[in-house]
């Protein structure tokens, strides 16, 4: 695998970076190597005046058009995973070149878009869906974003079509889909609330309990003072029985465990090619995280995945302003996005990730809370458990370790249980196929979209 695709930054990196030297020389140092980058990079024809307007260099294009085919990706995608130039700089240079005016701002009231493509282009998963723009000239744009489109496609396009390029218009994906997403918000909040209710009320924790449930325990929440009232002392006798048998049934599960759990074996990570590689989406939920945001954007930049095939989205409350704040504060890369939910009740977190999940672009997507620092190789491996587990592989749960067992007896006692539990009894059921509990975090999700 080619790991010079991943980004391991320090933690306020800036996406922009400052120029490099070669940023300032003559355009004619570009065309002296043209010859070898038409070698590496096959759509060099299309690109080269949009590299030119760049100012990049032939070792940086054709850095990139390595990665390109290591990948299986794109360049438009390559070159903004890379932070070289922002999104909004590319795209105004396609819009000069082709002369096409560029729209850096977009009203949501005058988008034309159908309701069925909203979702599509909200997850970035469609190439070919029409937008239109409400011109203030009263007159009706077509609005294009072209994301991992051929450049030479375009052009033969426009080519084709030139009496268009007047009315067309051009814009970033990213601002369209949040022009797109503001009207929406609150469609989208309202499924995320009821949308697993409506579908499946059965999975709900809408439905507390069924009739048949609540009957039963109903009976017995009666029938125990009942008892004490008139057999005490059976009823006590009773009660203990049960009492003793549920917790020693619960030792005995963990004993049996102990005493019959598999060494884990780690998954076989050595030359994964970074072409076979699918879309990984991660998401992280917020809420009066101040203090811990800095460890995790930087525990977050150092997972080993090409950042073309990544994106992390870090979810919050609209109304969460300290939170978005101390976000705000760093210069974050391109693969990364703050989601902000529209604030209204329940304020949780299983709501707040339906949200953002409506949003995500992955082929596997997988949930991290604000304290966690997963190991750098965990999307690979989790990736590996999934090509190894079959199609009705739906899920993995990563395991938790605390840190600071060491510094207490409090730390040390959760360090045990947390041992315990994803050491021994969480894989002993797996392994014999029993319903097992998830934790709240660090769940990997396959085929979820």
């Amino acid at each position: 695998m080619d790991l010079s695709g991943f980004s391991i930054l320090g933690r306020s990196k800036p996406t922009h970076q400052s120029k490099p030297q070669w940023a300032n020389r003559s355009i004619s140092a570009f065309d002296s190597g043209d010859e070898l980058v038409r070698f590496f990079f096959s759509e060099f024809e299309a690109w080269h005046p949009i590299l030119k307007r760049l100012r990049l260099s032939p070792d940086t294009v054709i850095r990139l058009a390595a990665r390109v085919k290591d990948h299986g990706t794109d360049f438009q995608s390559e070159l903004l995973a890379s932070n070289l130039v922002s999104e909004e700089e590319l795209f105004r240079a396609i819009a000069e070149e082709f002369r096409i005016a560029f729209i850096a701002e977009l009203d949501p009231d005058r988008l034309v878009v159908k309701p069925e493509d909203r979702e599509l282009l909200l997850r970035s998963r469609s190439k070919h869906v029409h937008v239109w723009m409400l011109g203030r000239d009263g007159r009706t744009h077509p609005l294009i974003a072209p994301a991992g489109m051929s450049l030479g496609s375009l052009k033969s396009i426009l080519q084709r079509n030139g009496r268009l390029l007047p009315l067309l218009r051009l814009t970033t994906p990213r601002v369209l889909r949040q022009a797109i997403l503001a009207p929406s918000s609150k469609s989208l909040s309202e499924h995320a609330r009821n949308r697993l209710y409506e579908q499946f009320p059965s999975l709900s924790a809408k439905i507390v309990a069924t009739a048949r449930q609540g009957l039963i325990l109903g009976l017995v929440m009666a029938s125990i003072p009942l008892g004490f009232a008139l057999e005490p002392s059976a009823t006590l006798l009773a009660v203990h029985i049960f009492s003793s048998l549920f917790f020693l049934s619960c030792g005995a599960l963990r004993f049996a465990a102990a005493a019959s759990s598999p060494e884990p074996t780690p998954a076989n990570l050595e030359r994964t090619p970074a072409n076979t590689l699918p879309v990984y989406s991660v998401l992280v939920a917020l809420r009066n995280e101040v203090d811990v945001i800095p460890q995790l954007l930087a525990a977050l930049e150092q997972i080993v995945w090409p950042r073309s095939k990544l994106e992390i989205k870090l979810v919050c409350e609209a109304d969460d302003h300290l939170t978005l704040d101390a976000i705000a504060e760093f210069e974050l890369p391109h693969h990364f996005e703050v989601v902000k939910v529209p604030p209204g009740l329940p304020r949780t977190k299983p709501k707040a990730l339906n949200f953002a999940l409506q949003l995500i672009k992955g082929d596997f997507v997988v949930l991290y809370d604000a304290e966690d620092r997963p190991h750098p190789l965990q999307l690979l491996e989790a990736w590996r458990r999934f090509e190894e587990g079959g199609e009705d592989l739906a899920c993995l749960q990563a395991p938790l370790e605390i840190t600071n067992g060491a510094s207490g007896v409090i730390p040390r006692m959760f360090a045990f249980e947390y041992s315990a539990l994803f050491s021994g009894l969480l894989p002993w059921l797996s392994g014999r196929r029993i319903i097992i509990p998830l934790g709240g975090t660090s769940n990997h999700l396959s085929g979820i979209m």
